[in-house]
């Protein structure tokens, strides 16, 4: 081969590295703001929720009677919705690389030992081997 192929195909070799670099970063951030998109819709789920339950409340108030079924749909759906709320901000910290703190709820760094804001120790998740 002579200069110019070697050029040629150094270029295209880093090219392509960075083709691939700048793909991943944008799946990435299109999936950070899927995981942000999905928790504002699930918290707006459990407000929307808590409203259901409380007009069930509001009308065993006033004396209707028979609305512990739905009273009781309405906690399961709440709880349900909390835990998938839970599970999207662990897969956003995920993203953010960084853990919360289980004193008081701060994000601290994924290599924190102490809570920045309270300096309670930070639990780590322990490893799994494969």
């Amino acid at each position: 081969m002579n200069k110019f192929e070697d050029l040629f195909y150094e270029f295209k070799g880093k090219a392509k590295d960075m083709y691939g670099a700048a793909s991943k970063a944008t799946s990435e951030a299109v999936d950070y703001g899927k995981i942000r998109y999905a928790i504002k819709q699930t918290e707006w789920e459990i407000e929307k929720t808590y409203a259901k339950l409380g007009e069930v409340v509001y009308g065993t108030k006033k004396g209707a009677t028979g609305l512990e079924d739905a009273i009781d749909l309405a906690v399961a759906e709440v709880d349900l919705l909390q835990e998938k709320l839970a599970e999207l901000e662990a897969r956003l910290r995920a993203y953010k690389n960084v853990d919360k703190c289980s004193a008081c709820g701060k994000e601290n760094d994924t290599d924190a030992s102490f809570c920045s804001s309270c300096g309670a120790k930070l639990e780590k998740p322990e490893a799994t081997e494969e």
